[in-house]
């Protein structure tokens, strides 16, 4: 990890010690700005972080195991499960069944169309969606090429979904 210059105006002190408290974060931002590996109490591996900025566009899209599907994760506590990503979802593509989440999902649509099919909402550019923790919905279908900001404030699903034939596709 290429150590960062001291900006004018701040102390070598400041600077050094201006570090995030340990914490256990996954996903492209935490892994490009990961300032100093330390061991939790716990032994388990953990990082300190300064301001993050990261290009979306700089990123892949890696694709999930349900067919049209894919993320760019932007950040995870895996203590918590708590996420921010980019979803695509490819034209035809969707969630195949009703289900539930086991924290509140928050998604921003940034391009296309996206219908939850038994209520007819209909996420377009500039749509916000929010689904509480424990509310059945679905399913979903992309009727465009869809990108959506999705948030979680805890982890996503109480059990893996049939959907996904891995484990890490359902985190």
């Amino acid at each position: 990890m290429p150590e960062l210059p001291c900006p004018p105006g701040i102390s070598r002190a400041e600077w050094e010690n201006n570090l995030s408290e340990p914490a256990v974060y996954s996903g492209e931002a935490p892994d490009r700005s990961r300032e100093q590996d330390v061991t939790g109490p716990d032994g388990e591996a953990m990082g300190r972080f300064r301001e993050i900025l990261l290009h979306t566009g700089d990123l892949e899209w890696i694709d999930k195991t349900l067919e049209g599907l894919s993320h760019k994760m932007l950040w995870r506590n895996d203590e918590t499960g708590a996420s921010i990503a980019l979803v695509r979802f490819k034209k035809g593509s969707g969630i195949p069944s009703r289900h539930s989440h086991a924290s509140n999902q928050f998604m921003f649509c940034l391009q296309g169309r996206y219908t939850y099919v038994p209520t007819g909402l209909t996420l377009t550019p500039g749509s916000f969606y929010w689904n509480p923790k424990g509310s059945l919905h679905g399913p979903t279908h992309a009727e465009e090429d869809t990108v959506l900001l999705e948030v979680y404030d805890g982890p996503h699903y109480p059990t893996q979904p049939e959907w996904y034939s891995s484990a890490d596709d359902a985190r």
